[in-house]
């Protein structure tokens, strides 16, 4: 049999256990006892159902007692019975949260020494304080983890908490600067910048932004706002992409504000020059710089990007080196259909490379209709018989010469007898005698 806990706020079932013979909740709290074949199984916390603290049993379990402050769990071993005692800590945690005393469940835990269950119940207890806006206790919850950071930020925001209560009464979470704080904890910006924002706290929004590197949206904040600091901020984020060598986003920002020139020039840093030729082939004041094409094309054919450096040569109207990068490249459709405008004489000579190069490939079958282009009838028979395109080798065959096909009719004739088509005959016009 299987035990089951299943989340009634979420609609979720997850299987805790497999074989389970006894199951019993701890009266008055949370926890979970249950006996699994030979083991004793207790949770703690059920939301860690997959921590499980367990204990070896040679017999079954026959009772869940508690009284005066203990919990114990009676098993019968033949004839004996014998007890084993929770961790009433552990337990009392459980009920303290279930009446929202989290101050008597942190005082708990802190009597604990670090385990898995209790490093699950320091989670749980930090995630219900923080919901219930019981910052102190979640500062606590977070120092015990040891995330550091959390708890620093939520001490810094406890400060700002306890001086609006000192100043104006209540607990002070409901202070702009505090719920924003909150939403940031959570890394819900957007409803931080929000907040901010109904309080006209549009520098602290910017200064939110700015501390976590988020210049774009700092920059919209701004522009929204008509801050007079944007320019300043574009400046600052694009110093600082400079800075952090993201030369990519920086061509980006550049790219935006219609400095092409620019960023180009970082493309080319990032080691992207593909899209440094995207950007030269949509502008013309970019076109016309032979210096930049220069600087493109050549980082083009370092990086073998010679597709990309053919269409580039072919826009600046080059076709020679348009042809010679397409053929480097191996984009043979790209250098036939230019090459039928601009090299007509070329075409055989590329339809046969096209096929050698698919050959290489192991594309036999695609190879076969360049090379009837090239004119390379052997290399089409030869590619014909090795993708075993047996009616195409003899329809090829059928209007080549007789010293040339009686090489290769008796291995097609040998295909066709091993599978007994004995009446295949060559289509009209080839020779009989072959």
């Amino acid at each position: 049999m299987r035990l089951q806990l299943y989340d009634i706020q979420s609609s979720t079932k997850t299987t805790i256990l497999n074989y389970c013979s006894y199951v019993q909740w701890v009266p008055g709290s949370d926890v979970v006892v249950a006996q699994n074949r030979n083991s004793l199984c207790i949770w703690y916390n059920n939301d860690a159902p997959e921590r499980v603290t367990m204990f070896p049993l040679k017999g079954d379990i026959v009772n869940l007692e508690r009284s005066n402050g203990k919990t114990e769990v009676i098993v019968a071993e033949g004839v004996n019975t014998v007890s084993y005692t929770l961790d009433e800590g552990l337990i009392e945690f459980g009920t303290a949260i279930d009446d929202g005393d989290y101050s008597r469940a942190a005082a708990f835990l802190e009597t604990l020494e670090m385990s898995t269950e209790t490093e699950a119940m320091w989670k749980t207890l930090s995630r219900l304080a923080l919901e219930a806006k019981q910052l102190h206790i979640a500062e606590r919850c977070f120092s015990a983890l040891g995330h550091v950071s959390k708890a620093r930020f939520l001490h810094e925001t406890n400060e700002i908490a306890d001086q609006v209560a000192k100043e104006y009464g209540g607990d002070g979470t409901d202070y702009y600067q505090v719920r924003a704080r909150l939403a940031m904890l959570e890394k819900n910006y957007k409803l931080a910048e929000m907040i901010f924002l109904e309080q006209n706290a549009v520098e602290e929004a910017m200064e939110m932004y700015q501390e976590l590197h988020m210049w774009e949206e700092c920059i919209v904040v701004a522009e929204a706002k008509g801050h007079p600091a944007v320019e300043k901020l574009r400046r600052g984020y694009y110093q600082w992409l400079l800075d952090t060598q993201q030369e990519e986003k920086a061509g980006e920002v550049q790219e935006s504000q219609g400095e092409h020139l620019a960023a180009v020039g970082l493309y080319l840093r990032a080691g992207l020059p593909a899209r440094a030729a995207r950007l030269a082939m949509a502008r013309d004041l970019l076109l016309a710089n032979g210096d930049v094409i220069n600087r493109i094309t050549t980082a083009l054919i370092k990086g073998e990007l010679y597709e990309q450096a053919g269409d580039l040569f072919e826009t600046i109207r080059n076709p020679q080196k348009a042809l010679e990068c397409y053929c480097k490249g191996c984009a043979f459709l790209k250098a036939v259909e230019l090459a039928r405008v601009a090299f007509p004489a070329e075409v055989l000579k590329l339809e046969e490379a096209w096929g050698d190069h698919l050959v290489q490939q192991k594309q036999l079958d695609a190879a076969i209709n360049h090379y009837i282009e090239a004119r390379c009838s052997v290399k089409a028979i030869e590619a014909a018989l090795g993708a075993r395109q047996w009616k195409k080798a003899i329809y090829i065959l059928d209007s080549q010469e007789k010293r040339i096909a009686v090489k290769y009719y008796p291995r097609i004739a040998q295909h066709y007898a091993a599978l007994q088509e004995f009446q295949v005959r060559p289509q009209q016009g080839a020779r009989a005698d072959l």
